[in-house]
């Protein structure tokens, strides 16, 4: 079940945190930050209440056969099985071998999609929170324009995101006014 807010639909807690776990091994914390870090969770929260609440759906249901594939697999639901395991049931999903779930390649290709958007998009989207994913791949975010001494060298200004047109949410989606 979900859980419907005054946007639209979101997912469950314990949904929420299957998300935040199988976003955490697609993109996993090393000696630098990985999706938990970037707020993967909550970009892909907004996404499903905002953008496209019609994958919402597909999300549900996908985290359900996550949990009912890591207890067939490995005794557990996919929260309490160890990370290798995790591993294991997403190559499942990958390949698209989940009998009792068809959309499985499906629902894996769109958090991994959502999970790479969550790391290195705009942050006024919910993700890439304080421009972690530009900083590691070197994205200096939106310049207004550079000087002749960035020309065909790489860029080494801290990254600058783009302010909301409006302030706040409720500017935003146009309920204040």
């Amino acid at each position: 079940m979900s859980e419907k807010t005054s946007k639209g639909i979101t997912l469950i807690r314990h949904h929420a945190a299957i998300v935040e776990a199988a976003a955490a091994r697609i993109f996993p914390t090393t000696s630098t930050p990985g999706a938990t870090e970037a707020g993967v969770t909550n970009y892909v929260s907004r996404l499903l209440t905002e953008a496209y609440p019609s994958l919402a759906g597909l999300y549900r249901n996908g985290c359900r056969a996550f949990d009912r594939h890591a207890k067939r697999r490995f005794g557990l639901g996919f929260l309490r099985i160890p990370e290798s395991n995790q591993d294991a049931v997403l190559t499942d999903f990958e390949a698209g071998q989940v009998p009792d779930f068809k959309q499985a390649s499906e629902f894996f290709e769109t958090l991994r999609s959502h999970t790479m958007e969550g790391i290195l998009g705009e942050p006024a989207y919910g993700g890439n929170r304080d421009m972690i994913g530009w900083k590691l791949v070197g994205f200096p975010g939106h310049q207004f324009g550079y000087s002749d001494s960035y020309i065909n060298r790489p860029v080494d200004l801290e990254p600058v995101a783009v302010d909301r047109p409006y302030p706040k949410e409720e500017d935003w989606r146009g309920k204040s006014r």
